[in-house]
């Protein structure tokens, strides 16, 4: 690695930034939490033949495709996806996916505790650090298991990649960021999100799933035995070029875009989904469920899942029931598990204290165990 005499690169001596497209290092913002980080480079080539030899007549170099794949654990900290998307003029999937962000991965000295230990002659700064600029959010997914910490999975595309080394180039500062005695922010809150930062009372789970009584807060109850969840989407972008330019001048986000949404249970009564071939009596029987669902085995539902440390998964109210799995229990031992698919398409909003877009948009997001609920993101009331 030139630059440096490190013997390696490891957790300790590496970290990533974010910043809004067009500006400098000074603004990055340096993630917390960061589980580990990949890029991947790949050169589009495309041959051209031609009669008469067998031999290539040109290989043609299209743009390069580079792609930076994040996962983080919840933890109070701004989220990825956030810090992606500072600029973002709204706090759903629209506005979320039309920002594009400057990533900087640094790398330090392997010869000390944490980066930016190392003062005076590089200044806190990497003695390596690439950066990729304009980079789109490509797909983005949210994992809470029944062991382990709750984690955030990003990845974002872009083309451009360049290594610089040198105090004159590098400009990732983490100094101003606590590591050496950093803590989760919400150390008050649970901290890390495991399961028992499940807020049960607060969440919002649909009535299809056995135990949920009301589509509303305090509707899961002691019999509805939750083993995870994990919501996710893909931006599904695509390239827009224009004659004179190589590169793509914009990617687009090919809305709809799908939002997927998995629930599994240890059951103890079976999984209570009916599949009749006119539909379910049921649905327009009741009025709550309103007469459009006639003929339908499955109604829309609303999904929020709620964790301790003021971090929210808002899906909407148009959720549908996709495929629901009923397997295990067989005589090698275990538990029968049953794992629901859920899907809307464009609804989705992550909402987190350490939001950068708050404070631009005059929100505070606010939470306490003995409030009811999260107040002002963006002007928006989960009332869970």
């Amino acid at each position: 690695m030139a630059g440096t005499a490190n013997n390696r690169i490891f957790y300790a001596c590496q970290a990533v930034g974010f910043a809004k497209l067009g500006h400098d290092g000074s603004d990055y913002k340096v993630a917390h939490g960061v589980q580990s980080v990949g890029i991947t480079t790949n050169f589009n080539l495309e041959q051209a033949f031609e009669l008469g030899q067998i031999q290539i007549y040109e290989n043609i170099e299209g743009t390069p495709d580079v792609e930076v794949t994040m996962e983080k654990v919840l933890d109070g900290r701004p989220l990825l996806y956030h810090l992606a998307s500072q600029g973002a003029t709204s706090a759903g999937l629209v506005g979320r996916s039309k920002e594009r962000a400057n990533v900087a991965l640094g790398i330090w000295s392997d010869g000390f505790d944490y980066v930016g230990q190392e003062a005076g002659g590089h200044n806190n700064q990497p003695v390596v650090q690439v950066n990729m600029s304009g980079m789109y959010l490509s797909s983005l997914s949210y994992n809470m298991p029944i062991d382990g910490m709750a984690t955030e999975s990003v990845t974002l595309v872009g083309n451009y990649k360049t290594w610089l080394t040198g105090d004159s180039d590098t400009d990732l500062d983490p100094s101003s960021e606590g590591f050496g005695s950093d803590k989760p922010a919400s150390s008050g809150l649970g901290g890390v999100q495991r399961r028992e930062n499940f807020m049960r009372a607060k969440s919002i789970l649909p009535t299809d799933i056995d135990g949920v009584t009301t589509n509303g807060a305090g509707g899961i109850q002691d019999s509805c035995h939750l083993q995870s969840f994990s919501v996710s989407t893909d931006f599904s972008r695509e390239d827009i070029f224009e004659l004179g330019k190589k590169a793509p001048y914009y990617r687009s986000t090919n809305f709809p875009i799908e939002v997927t949404c998995d629930i599994e249970m240890v059951s103890i009564s079976g999984d209570f989904i009916g599949a009749y071939e006119f539909g379910d009596p049921a649905l327009y029987q009741t009025d709550a469920l309103n007469t459009t669902a006639s003929g339908d085995n499955t109604a829309e539902q609303k999904i929020v899942f709620v964790l301790e440390n003021a971090t929210a998964f808002d899906l909407g109210e148009k959720n549908r029931l996709s495929s629901v799995s009923y397997g295990g229990g067989d005589a090698t031992g275990g538990n029968v598990s049953v794992s629901y698919s859920y899907t809307n398409f464009n609804d989705l909003e992550v909402i987190s204290s350490g939001d950068p877009a708050l404070s631009e948009h005059g929100g505070s997001l606010k939470y306490s165990p003995a409030q009811s609920g999260y107040s002002g993101n963006w002007g928006k009331v989960i009332n869970a």
